[in-house]
């Protein structure tokens, strides 16, 4: 089977969960004999590009374009140059199926394109952009919105980060352009229920956790990371790994930290990301032994950075799908605080691979992370071997691409 990869970002530009999972999975079908290739294209870039790079493998079609001098909703629903790009890809790639992720910043040029020309698509919903023009059902007062209602749009949406086709009647012309479609695949249940409330047909949707390959690279010899590494052991040490913004629940580990600093000896917090200014500004007047900022870490750094900490705090404010923090904090044997919100209590065992606690909740965060460092230490490592059981068990890249593989023949074969 020949199958071509959309979507907006792949690495190593913009690497999030879902540029990653993306990898992975056309990775992982390379290995297994799959004809896979990528095309990453998007109209949000300062100047004209159309290159071919292999990463680790994985043939890669990178075309970009400049955003149009006046952008609207409708160019931002669909870009020409986009739908040519697709259709001459296709012709050249003659894919029997395309597996379409992001398109935030391509527009839905290439599910257009896919159906002229008759090519079976799936599409791998990481977040809400069916449903909400900011991708999250999250409202600037920090509000979540029910998918039920406003299904034209509430007019208060949360716009400090993407926000995109803001079109009347959105929720429709965006179903209508996305017809073609054979499956939707989600990692989480909780993502196709907000759909189905929405009232998209549950049939039409098959869930499908992401995959990991198991293996732990070792930072280089001159880094933070590497520096954390050495002095494991040495702190309680809560990780938070990501964006440093208001929707991942950074104000929330903010003002969990003097309790934190009060109860806990030796306690740190480890920050492996960049963001918001205002956050990031507030975490420097902390003491900087006790917090440390260590900027956007390579991912080829993490996995030692999650084996070296304690604990990883998820604490998410919106309907977070199914992070890759938790896949690869629970790979490496670190048990997660999440927030109980969209797809995160999915992947934690309560009390076994770690706790959930309410979004938003500082004294319950808090609480939590005090209760995991105040058990005995045979009982915190016989949690860090469950976490890792899980991910080998649950988890794994092998078990993503079997289902995987199976949607694809679903959809080919209808």
């Amino acid at each position: 089977m020949r199958v071509l990869f959309v979507t907006n970002y792949f690495p190593p530009d913009e690497v999030g969960g879902a540029e990653i999972a993306a990898f992975h999975s056309c990775h992982g079908l390379i290995a297994h004999g799959l004809d896979a290739s990528v095309l990453t294209v998007n109209t949000r870039t300062s100047q004209r590009e159309d290159t071919h790079y292999r990463l680790q493998g994985v043939p890669v079609h990178k075309i970009s374009h400049r955003p149009f001098s006046v952008s609207n909703a409708l160019t931002q629903t669909f870009d020409p140059r986009v739908y040519r790009d697709v259709l001459a890809e296709l012709r050249q790639v003659q894919p029997d199926l395309v597996h379409i992720h992001n398109v935030s910043g391509a527009t839905l040029a290439p599910f257009v394109a896919c159906q002229r020309l008759g090519v079976p698509v799936v599409l791998t919903l990481h977040d809400l952009w069916l449903l909400c023009p900011n991708n999250m059902l999250y409202q600037h007062d920090g509000v979540l919105c029910s998918p039920a209602e406003h299904p034209n749009g509430c007019r208060r949406c949360f716009r400090h980060y993407d926000y995109w086709a803001d079109l009347p009647r959105r929720r429709q012309i965006f179903s209508f352009l996305v017809r073609h479609v054979g499956f939707f695949m989600s990692p989480s249940q909780k993502l196709i229920d907000l759909h189905v409330a929405a009232g998209y047909d549950p049939n039409r949707f098959r869930l499908v956790r992401y995959g990991i390959v198991p293996g732990l690279a070792q930072p280089p010899a001159r880094s933070p990371a590497r520096e954390i590494v050495q002095e494991r052991g040495l702190y309680n040490s809560l990780l938070f790994a990501g964006s440093v913004v208001e929707i991942k629940g950074m104000q929330t580990v903010i003002e969990a930290l003097p309790l934190l600093f009060r109860y806990l000896p030796r306690f740190r917090l480890v920050v492996a990301g960049s963001g918001d200014e205002r956050f990031l500004t507030a975490l420097r007047k902390f003491d900087s032994s006790r917090v440390l900022l260590l900027g956007r870490v390579p991912f080829r750094e993490m996995r030692a950075l999650y084996s070296a900490a304690d604990l990883t705090a998820v604490p998410s404010t919106w309907y977070d799908n199914s992070p890759m923090v938790i896949y690869e904090s629970l790979l490496a044997g670190t048990p997660i605080v999440g927030s109980r919100i969209g797809g995160i209590p999915e992947l934690i065992e309560e009390g076994e691979t770690g706790y959930t606690v309410p979004p938003r909740d500082v004294a319950a965060l808090a609480e939590k992370v005090i209760e995991y460092f105040a058990l005995p230490a045979p009982r915190r490592r016989a949690m860090r071997r469950s976490c890792t059981q899980h991910a080998r068990e649950q988890l794994t890249l092998e078990r993503h691409l079997d289902r995987l593989q199976e949607v694809y023949k679903e959809v080919v074969q209808v």
